[in-house]
C-alpha cells in the first residue's frame, strides 16, 4: 500500500511539470461477481499524462501501474498532416475546405463520447469503442460538414512473434449548425474476411437557448449473429448552464437512459446525477444507477456483471 501511494504522490508531482494530464478516483456501492464481492471502496478511474502540440499528440496512461501485473499503456499517440487547404476569402482567413491526415495510435471516429472522464458529465457512458494504429482522413468543409474515411490496423502488437489478424475500414461523417451536430458512423471490422462485421450508428447533439443540451446515441455493435439484435440506444439530457451557489462554480444537474443487450433481449439503466465543479481544475459527480437486470435480492446474474443499483461518486483534478 506505501508503494503505491509513493508512486502515486511520486507521479501526480511529476506531471505538474508537463504539458497536462487528468488523474480522477472513485467511489461506488455496486456489487460485483454474482453478490460475492463489492466495490464500496476508492478506485483509480483514470491516470494519463500527456504531451500535446499543434499537430501532434502522445498520452500515456499510468491507471496500469496500480494493477497486480503493472503495466503502462498508451491512450493516443498520432501526427497530423494538412494535405489540402482552399480558402473563400480574398484574405486567406476562411478555410471553406480542408483535408488533412492522421497516422498513429488513435479511438476510432465512432459516436461522439470521450474516452476521458473530466470531457464527459456522466459516470457511466457509452462504449468508447476502442483505439486502434490507423491511418485517418478528415476533411473540413465551411466548418459546417465533417467526415473521417480511415483504415486500422487490426494487428496483436504483440511483437515479430504476434499474428495480424483482419484489418478495418471506416467512415464518420458530421453536420454542424446552430448549437445542432449531427453526426452517422460506419465500420467494417474484418473487411478482408469472410466473416466481417458491419457496425453502425446515429448520433445527436442539441442545445436549446443554452438551457438544455441533449444527446442521443444509437449504435449497432456486429457480434456475428444474425438471430440477435445489436441495436442500443443512449440518451442524457443536461443543464447548460448549471446553477451557481457560494463556495461551489457550479452545479449541472443530467438524467440518463441506455439500454445494453442481455441474452436476446434489452436491458436498461437510469442515471440520476449531478456533477459539481468546485474550482477551474477539480471535477466532482454525485450518480444514483437504477439497473433494470437487478433481481429482488439485489444481486447481480449471470448475464450482467458490470453495473448494478448504486450510488457513486467520481473525483477527479486537471493539472
Amino acid at each position: 500500500m506505501k508503494k503505491i501511494l509513493l508512486i502515486t504522490l511520486f507521479l501526480m508531482l511529476v506531471s505538474t511539470f508537463l504539458v497536462a494530464n487528468e488523474i480522477s478516483f472513485y467511489y461506488s456501492s455496486k456489487r460485483i461477481d454474482k453478490g460475492v464481492g463489492s466495490e464500496r471502496f476508492w478506485h483509480l478511474k483514470d491516470f494519463y499524462l500527456e504531451w500535446e502540440g499543434k499537430n501532434f499528440i502522445t498520452s500515456l496512461d499510468f491507471s496500469g501501474l496500480m494493477e497486480n501485473n503493472p503495466k503502462l499503456s498508451i491512450n493516443e499517440a498520432w501526427i497530423k498532416f494538412n494535405l489540402f487547404t482552399t480558402y473563400y476569402s480574398y484574405f486567406q482567413k476562411n478555410q471553406w475546405f480542408t483535408i488533412d491526415m492522421t497516422v498513429g495510435d488513435m479511438y476510432y471516429p465512432f459516436g461522439n463520447v470521450s474516452s476521458r472522464s473530466s470531457e464527459n458529465i456522466s459516470i457511466f457512458h457509452p462504449q468508447t469503442f476502442g483505439s486502434n494504429w490507423m491511418v485517418n482522413f478528415t476533411g473540413e468543409l465551411c466548418s459546417k460538414y465533417t467526415f473521417k474515411a480511415y483504415w486500422a490496423d487490426g494487428g496483436t502488437n504483440e511483437g515479430i512473434g504476434g499474428t495480424d489478424s483482419p484489418s478495418t475500414i471506416g467512415f464518420r461523417g458530421k453536420y454542424s449548425w446552430a448549437g445542432l451536430d449531427a453526426g452517422a458512423s460506419f465500420r467494417i471490422r474484418d473487411w478482408n474476411d469472410d466473416d466481417r462485421l458491419y457496425d453502425f450508428g446515429v448520433d445527436i447533439i442539441y442545445s436549446i437557448k443554452d438551457i438544455v443540451k441533449l444527446d442521443f446515441q444509437a449504435y449497432n455493435l456486429d457480434d456475428g449473429d444474425n438471430n440477435t439484435d445489436d441495436i442500443d440506444f443512449w440518451f442524457i439530457v443536461k443543464h447548460v448552464q448549471g446553477f451557481q451557489i457560494p463556495i461551489i462554480q457550479t452545479i449541472k444537474p443530467y438524467f440518463g437512459f441506455f439500454t445494453k443487450p442481455v441474452k436476446n433481449r434489452h436491458e436498461y439503466n437510469i442515471i440520476y446525477g449531478i456533477n459539481i465543479i468546485p474550482t477551474k481544475n477539480t471535477f466532482v459527480k454525485l450518480e444514483y444507477n437504477y439497473d433494470s437486470e437487478v433481481n429482488e435480492k439485489g444481486i447481480l446474474s449471470i448475464d450482467n456483471q458490470n453495473i448494478t443499483n448504486a450510488l457513486s461518486l467520481e473525483v477527479g483534478f486537471l493539472f
